[in-house]
């Protein structure tokens, strides 16, 4: 546990993380970390779970060089019990991670692409995963809406063993998740047109997906990533798949994105389909509505959310909301695909421009009488 603790510390004294929270759960050992970061004014999340009675991840972890997290050539940005997101010096004009264009996601982390550092998997599990990822990240090919993928990472892992892929090179989002954003500017939120726009750039990722067949399965905004000019775009296909290999029974996103009536939320019988246009609604509630369903992590936790979902509720409005009823027709399965759902938020949108451009028109007209009127006033006097 020293050596976490002392590696956050040291992200600390760099300026990257703030430590907000630990806890520990025995006797699984069961790792969750959260920060704060006022420089991508978001959360980090970090999240391990070893086997019983070992600690590969924490004894992995030890192996990385404080050194070069301290000096700025590694910038660890985002973990999970299955990948690290992080940044290198190496993909920097100025010499430092932070600077980097470009991200690495893979098992473990990698220095210069010749040595693992740790914490994460073997070689064979890196490879299998990330392979499978760049396979949809392929498929998907380049949209406005999904994020670059760049490059499979490949090295000779081993001597006289066949390469691996190590790594999947991918663009850098500048602003971080957009979970993250909606925690930490909730008393701040951008105008409503700013957060429709941005419900339909993540439909019409969702939409792009399932026009290609792709099944994303850990739907969420955590997973939605923000650029300049609040543009979003999609990413983390670990768990994703084409519609006839994804399993037809499970469905893996988040507590939150799931329909309430069982304490199981993650099983299934409305169809895969059917699960992925229900969260869609879900996302498009935490965007215009600007909170995260249930309440954030930090103050409410699954094993709460569960409860919810038990006791049949889904998330509350907190007033009007121009999308409500697009949001419910994905709740309710009257949507048979993304794509209808996305071309009803479009006429909002346009609706919405429609009444700006009338309420300008109409102050317009409002001005002009006003000027008739006192320069009608204006001559009466003078005669």
């Amino acid at each position: 546990m020293t050596v976490l603790t002392e590696f956050l510390q040291i992200d600390k004294v760099r300026g990257g993380v703030f430590l907000s929270h630990l806890i520990v759960l025995l006797p699984r050992c069961r790792v969750q970390l959260s920060a704060s970061s006022p420089q991508n004014r978001g959360l980090f999340n970090f999240l391990y779970t070893p086997y019983p009675g070992s600690l590969p991840g924490l004894q992995a972890l030890s192996k990385m060089p404080p050194k070069l997290v301290a000096e700025g050539m590694i910038q660890i940005l985002g973990q999970t019990a299955n990948s690290v997101v992080y940044a290198v010096a190496d993909d920097s004009d100025t010499g430092r991670a932070r600077d980097s264009v470009s991200v690495l996601k893979g098992g473990t982390v990698w220095y210069r692409g010749r040595e693992a550092l740790g914490p994460g998997q073997s070689a064979e599990e890196s490879d299998e995963r990330a392979r499978k990822e760049a396979e949809i990240y392929e498929a998907l090919r380049k949209h406005d809406r999904i994020l670059n993928f760049i490059a499979l990472e490949v090295a000779d892992v081993d001597e006289g063993m066949e390469p691996k892929a190590w790594a999947l090179r991918l663009e850098r989002a500048p602003h971080g998740p957009l979970r993250d954003c909606i925690v930490s500017s909730q008393a701040n939120p951008p105008d409503v047109q700013t957060r429709l726009e941005m419900a339909i750039q993540f439909a019409e990722g969702v939409a792009h997906m399932h026009r290609h067949r792709v099944i994303w399965g850990d739907f969420s905004t955590r997973n939605a990533l923000l650029f300049d000019n609040c543009c979003v775009k999609l990413g983390d296909f670990a768990d994703s798949d084409v519609v006839d290999k994804y399993p037809n029974d499970w469905y893996g996103c988040e507590a939150r994105y799931c329909p309430p009536g069982s304490a199981r939320p993650n099983n299934h019988t409305v169809g895969t389909v059917n699960r992925e246009i229900f969260a869609l609604g879900t996302a498009i509630y935490e965007i215009t509505e600007w909170k995260v369903p249930y309440g954030p992590p930090v103050e409410v936790s699954e094993d709460e959310v569960i409860a919810a979902l038990v006791d049949g509720k889904l998330p509350e409005f907190n007033g009007d909301n121009a999308a409500e009823a697009v949001i419910r027709g994905c709740w309710e399965y009257k949507y048979k695909s993304s794509q209808q759902a996305l071309e009803d938020l479009q006429r909002l949108k346009g609706n919405s421009m429609r009444h700006n451009v009338g309420g300008v028109e109409s102050l317009k007209l409002l001005v002009l009488n006003g000027l008739e009127y006192m320069k009608r006033l204006f001559l009466w006097s003078k005669t």
